[in-house]
């Protein structure tokens, strides 16, 4: 896009401390919760101005949609007062959290690329027992966009505890000199999760730690926003449809945070009473299409009766009639349709398996250790 975005920074805020944690709806809630909350506390416990927030894409109950945390850690000679849930822009992240492998493979909710707005040292956590040379494959195929010199920590978290966030806080302590072990010990004492400090060390002790150097060029992102699409300039008309499909496209294919947030539709362009242009007949209307599925529903046609039932019983009209067959730019992943298949014709596999051949315990354990609430 061969455009200047008007988004304010907030320069200021590159001098404090965040970190971004990036977790599934529903699955994610509780642990992403106590996670943040106890980065916070460690804030609280060194005497630093520290505080977290949450950030969902959906109503909350709509499973496995991308949700987000921010934790902020102040700095006594930054006189910057924080906009309540802001959205921050700038180079701000100095450690991304993944809480699942399956959001590697994506583009986040609000953040575009999951390295959007990060440091180029920042550290990348992630729940996960797939090895860190995997994951940086995935980081420079489907999330980088930029340079970075950092490091990628993993650790299968699920192994050590059900209640994943404790040795994720003991994996960012391994890697992160701005946490350390003893200050999220006393943190979750403090919490009266005692029972969760021997979670916190293993997650300390078991992590796996790379250094990585990786430049912008040589990352598939990076070539994908060389070729976004110009914009037509505002002439001070109302937009046609022609012209509104076409920011749509873009904010649908933006690459950045920057990019996807100036490619909005701008109210003053809008014809009065109109909200958004329809798709054309027989189109796709690509500003609902789903970004946020981490397994697939596959049929085996040789077992399937067309008894029409996973087409009746989809909640997204993601499976058309005649033939049966999935249209996966809607397909949420949900389950259902394999649940209610009488010949069992449906298998769910992980996105992560099907798309780059790997199998992650961690992903597969997740509904095993599901819980929901603050």
């Amino acid at each position: 896009m061969k455009f200047t975005p008007k988004i304010e920074r907030y320069f200021d805020y590159e001098k404090l401390d965040w970190i971004i944690s990036h977790g599934i709806g529903v699955d994610h809630t509780a642990d992403m919760t106590a996670f943040s909350q106890t980065l916070a506390q460690v804030g609280a416990l060194k005497g630093i101005e520290t505080y977290y927030y949450m950030r969902y894409d959906d109503s909350p109950e709509r499973n496995y949609i991308p949700m987000i945390f921010y934790t902020v850690f102040g700095n006594p000679n930054v006189p910057v007062l924080l906009h309540e849930e802001v959205e921050p822009v700038g180079e701000l992240f100095n450690v991304i959290a993944v809480f699942s492998s399956s959001l590697l493979l994506q583009k986040t909710s609000q953040r575009a690329l999951l390295f959007d707005g990060a440091k180029k040292n920042a550290i990348l956590v992630v729940n996960t027992s797939i090895s860190p040379d995997d994951v940086v494959k995935l980081v420079k195929k489907y999330n980088l966009a930029q340079d970075w010199f950092g490091r990628v920590v993993t650790i299968s978290a699920a192994r050590i505890d059900s209640a994943i966030a404790y040795p994720m806080l003991g994996a960012v302590a391994s890697a992160w000199d701005r946490v350390d072990l003893d200050s999220l010990l006393a943190a979750a004492d403090i919490f009266g999760k005692e029972k969760k400090k021997e979670s916190i060390r293993k997650g300390y002790e078991n992590s796996s730690v790379k250094e990585v150097h990786i430049l912008a060029e040589e990352t598939e992102m990076f070539k994908k926003i060389k070729n976004e699409i110009e914009l037509p300039e505002y002439t001070g008309e109302f937009w046609t449809p022609e012209v509104y499909y076409t920011y749509q496209k873009a904010a649908a294919e933006a690459q950045t945070y920057s990019s996807r947030i100036a490619s909005m539709p701008r109210w003053e362009v809008l014809a009065p009473g109109l909200i958004e242009f329809g798709p054309k007949p027989g189109n796709k209307n690509i500003g609902f299409t789903t970004q946020w599925r981490w397994q697939r529903p596959i049929i085996d046609y040789k077992r399937c009766t067309d008894c029409k039932l996973c087409h009746y019983y989809c909640p997204d009209g993601a499976i058309s009639f005649n033939p049966i067959k999935i249209d996966y730019d809607y397909c949420k992943g949900c389950g259902i349709c394999a649940n209610v298949c009488p010949t069992k014709a449906i298998s769910m596999v992980s996105e992560l398996e099907h798309l780059e051949g790997l199998k992650d315990r961690e992903v597969l354990r997740r509904f095993d250790q599901r819980e929901y609430g603050f």
